[in-house]
């Protein structure tokens, strides 16, 4: 075999520095030897804060309720640790959980939502059902119809 062209050799160089810059891969021995502008990042991230890791986390204990009498006449809709749908549901209806928001999650929020659907009123007529959302046991959303938090 003959030498390897010198444009190859240069392409395999690029991507070396940038996989060992982007933290993919493994050793980085067989890239070129680093210039003085790869040190800085390299040092730069080594330096940086975590800001995902356990330490971070914030938990937060999230109830979403449907207030009423009787059975919901749609489905109720929400996103709270997942997304679900309760059909028929018995009323009032409730759902809890202990929702853990990373360091990103705490500073933009993450939506939490609730479609309450409707229930008959006294003279059989179809109205929104009441909903409320607590956080800590703290009332965030109340409303008919729709409930909706942005929890941080």
């Amino acid at each position: 075999m003959g030498a390897m062209p010198e444009s190859r050799k240069m392409t395999i160089a690029a991507l070396a520095m940038i996989m060992a810059l982007a933290g993919c891969g493994g050793a980085t021995d067989t890239a070129a030897p680093a210039t003085s502008e790869a040190a800085p990042s390299t040092a730069s991230a080594d330096t940086l804060p975590a800001t995902d890791d356990a330490s971070a986390l914030a938990v937060r204990q999230v109830k979403l309720e449907v207030l009423g009498k009787g059975t919901s006449a749609q489905p109720i809709v929400y996103h709270l640790d997942t997304n679900g749908t309760e059909n028929d549901a018995d009323l009032p209806w409730s759902r809890t959980a202990e929702i853990e928001l990373t360091a990103a999650e705490q500073k933009a929020g993450r939506l939490i939502t609730l479609v309450s659907g409707s229930v008959r009123d006294a003279n059989g007529q179809f109205q929104p059902a009441a909903c409320r959302i607590t956080v800590d046991g703290e009332k965030v959303a109340s409303g008919k119809g729709t409930c909706e938090h942005l929890l941080k």
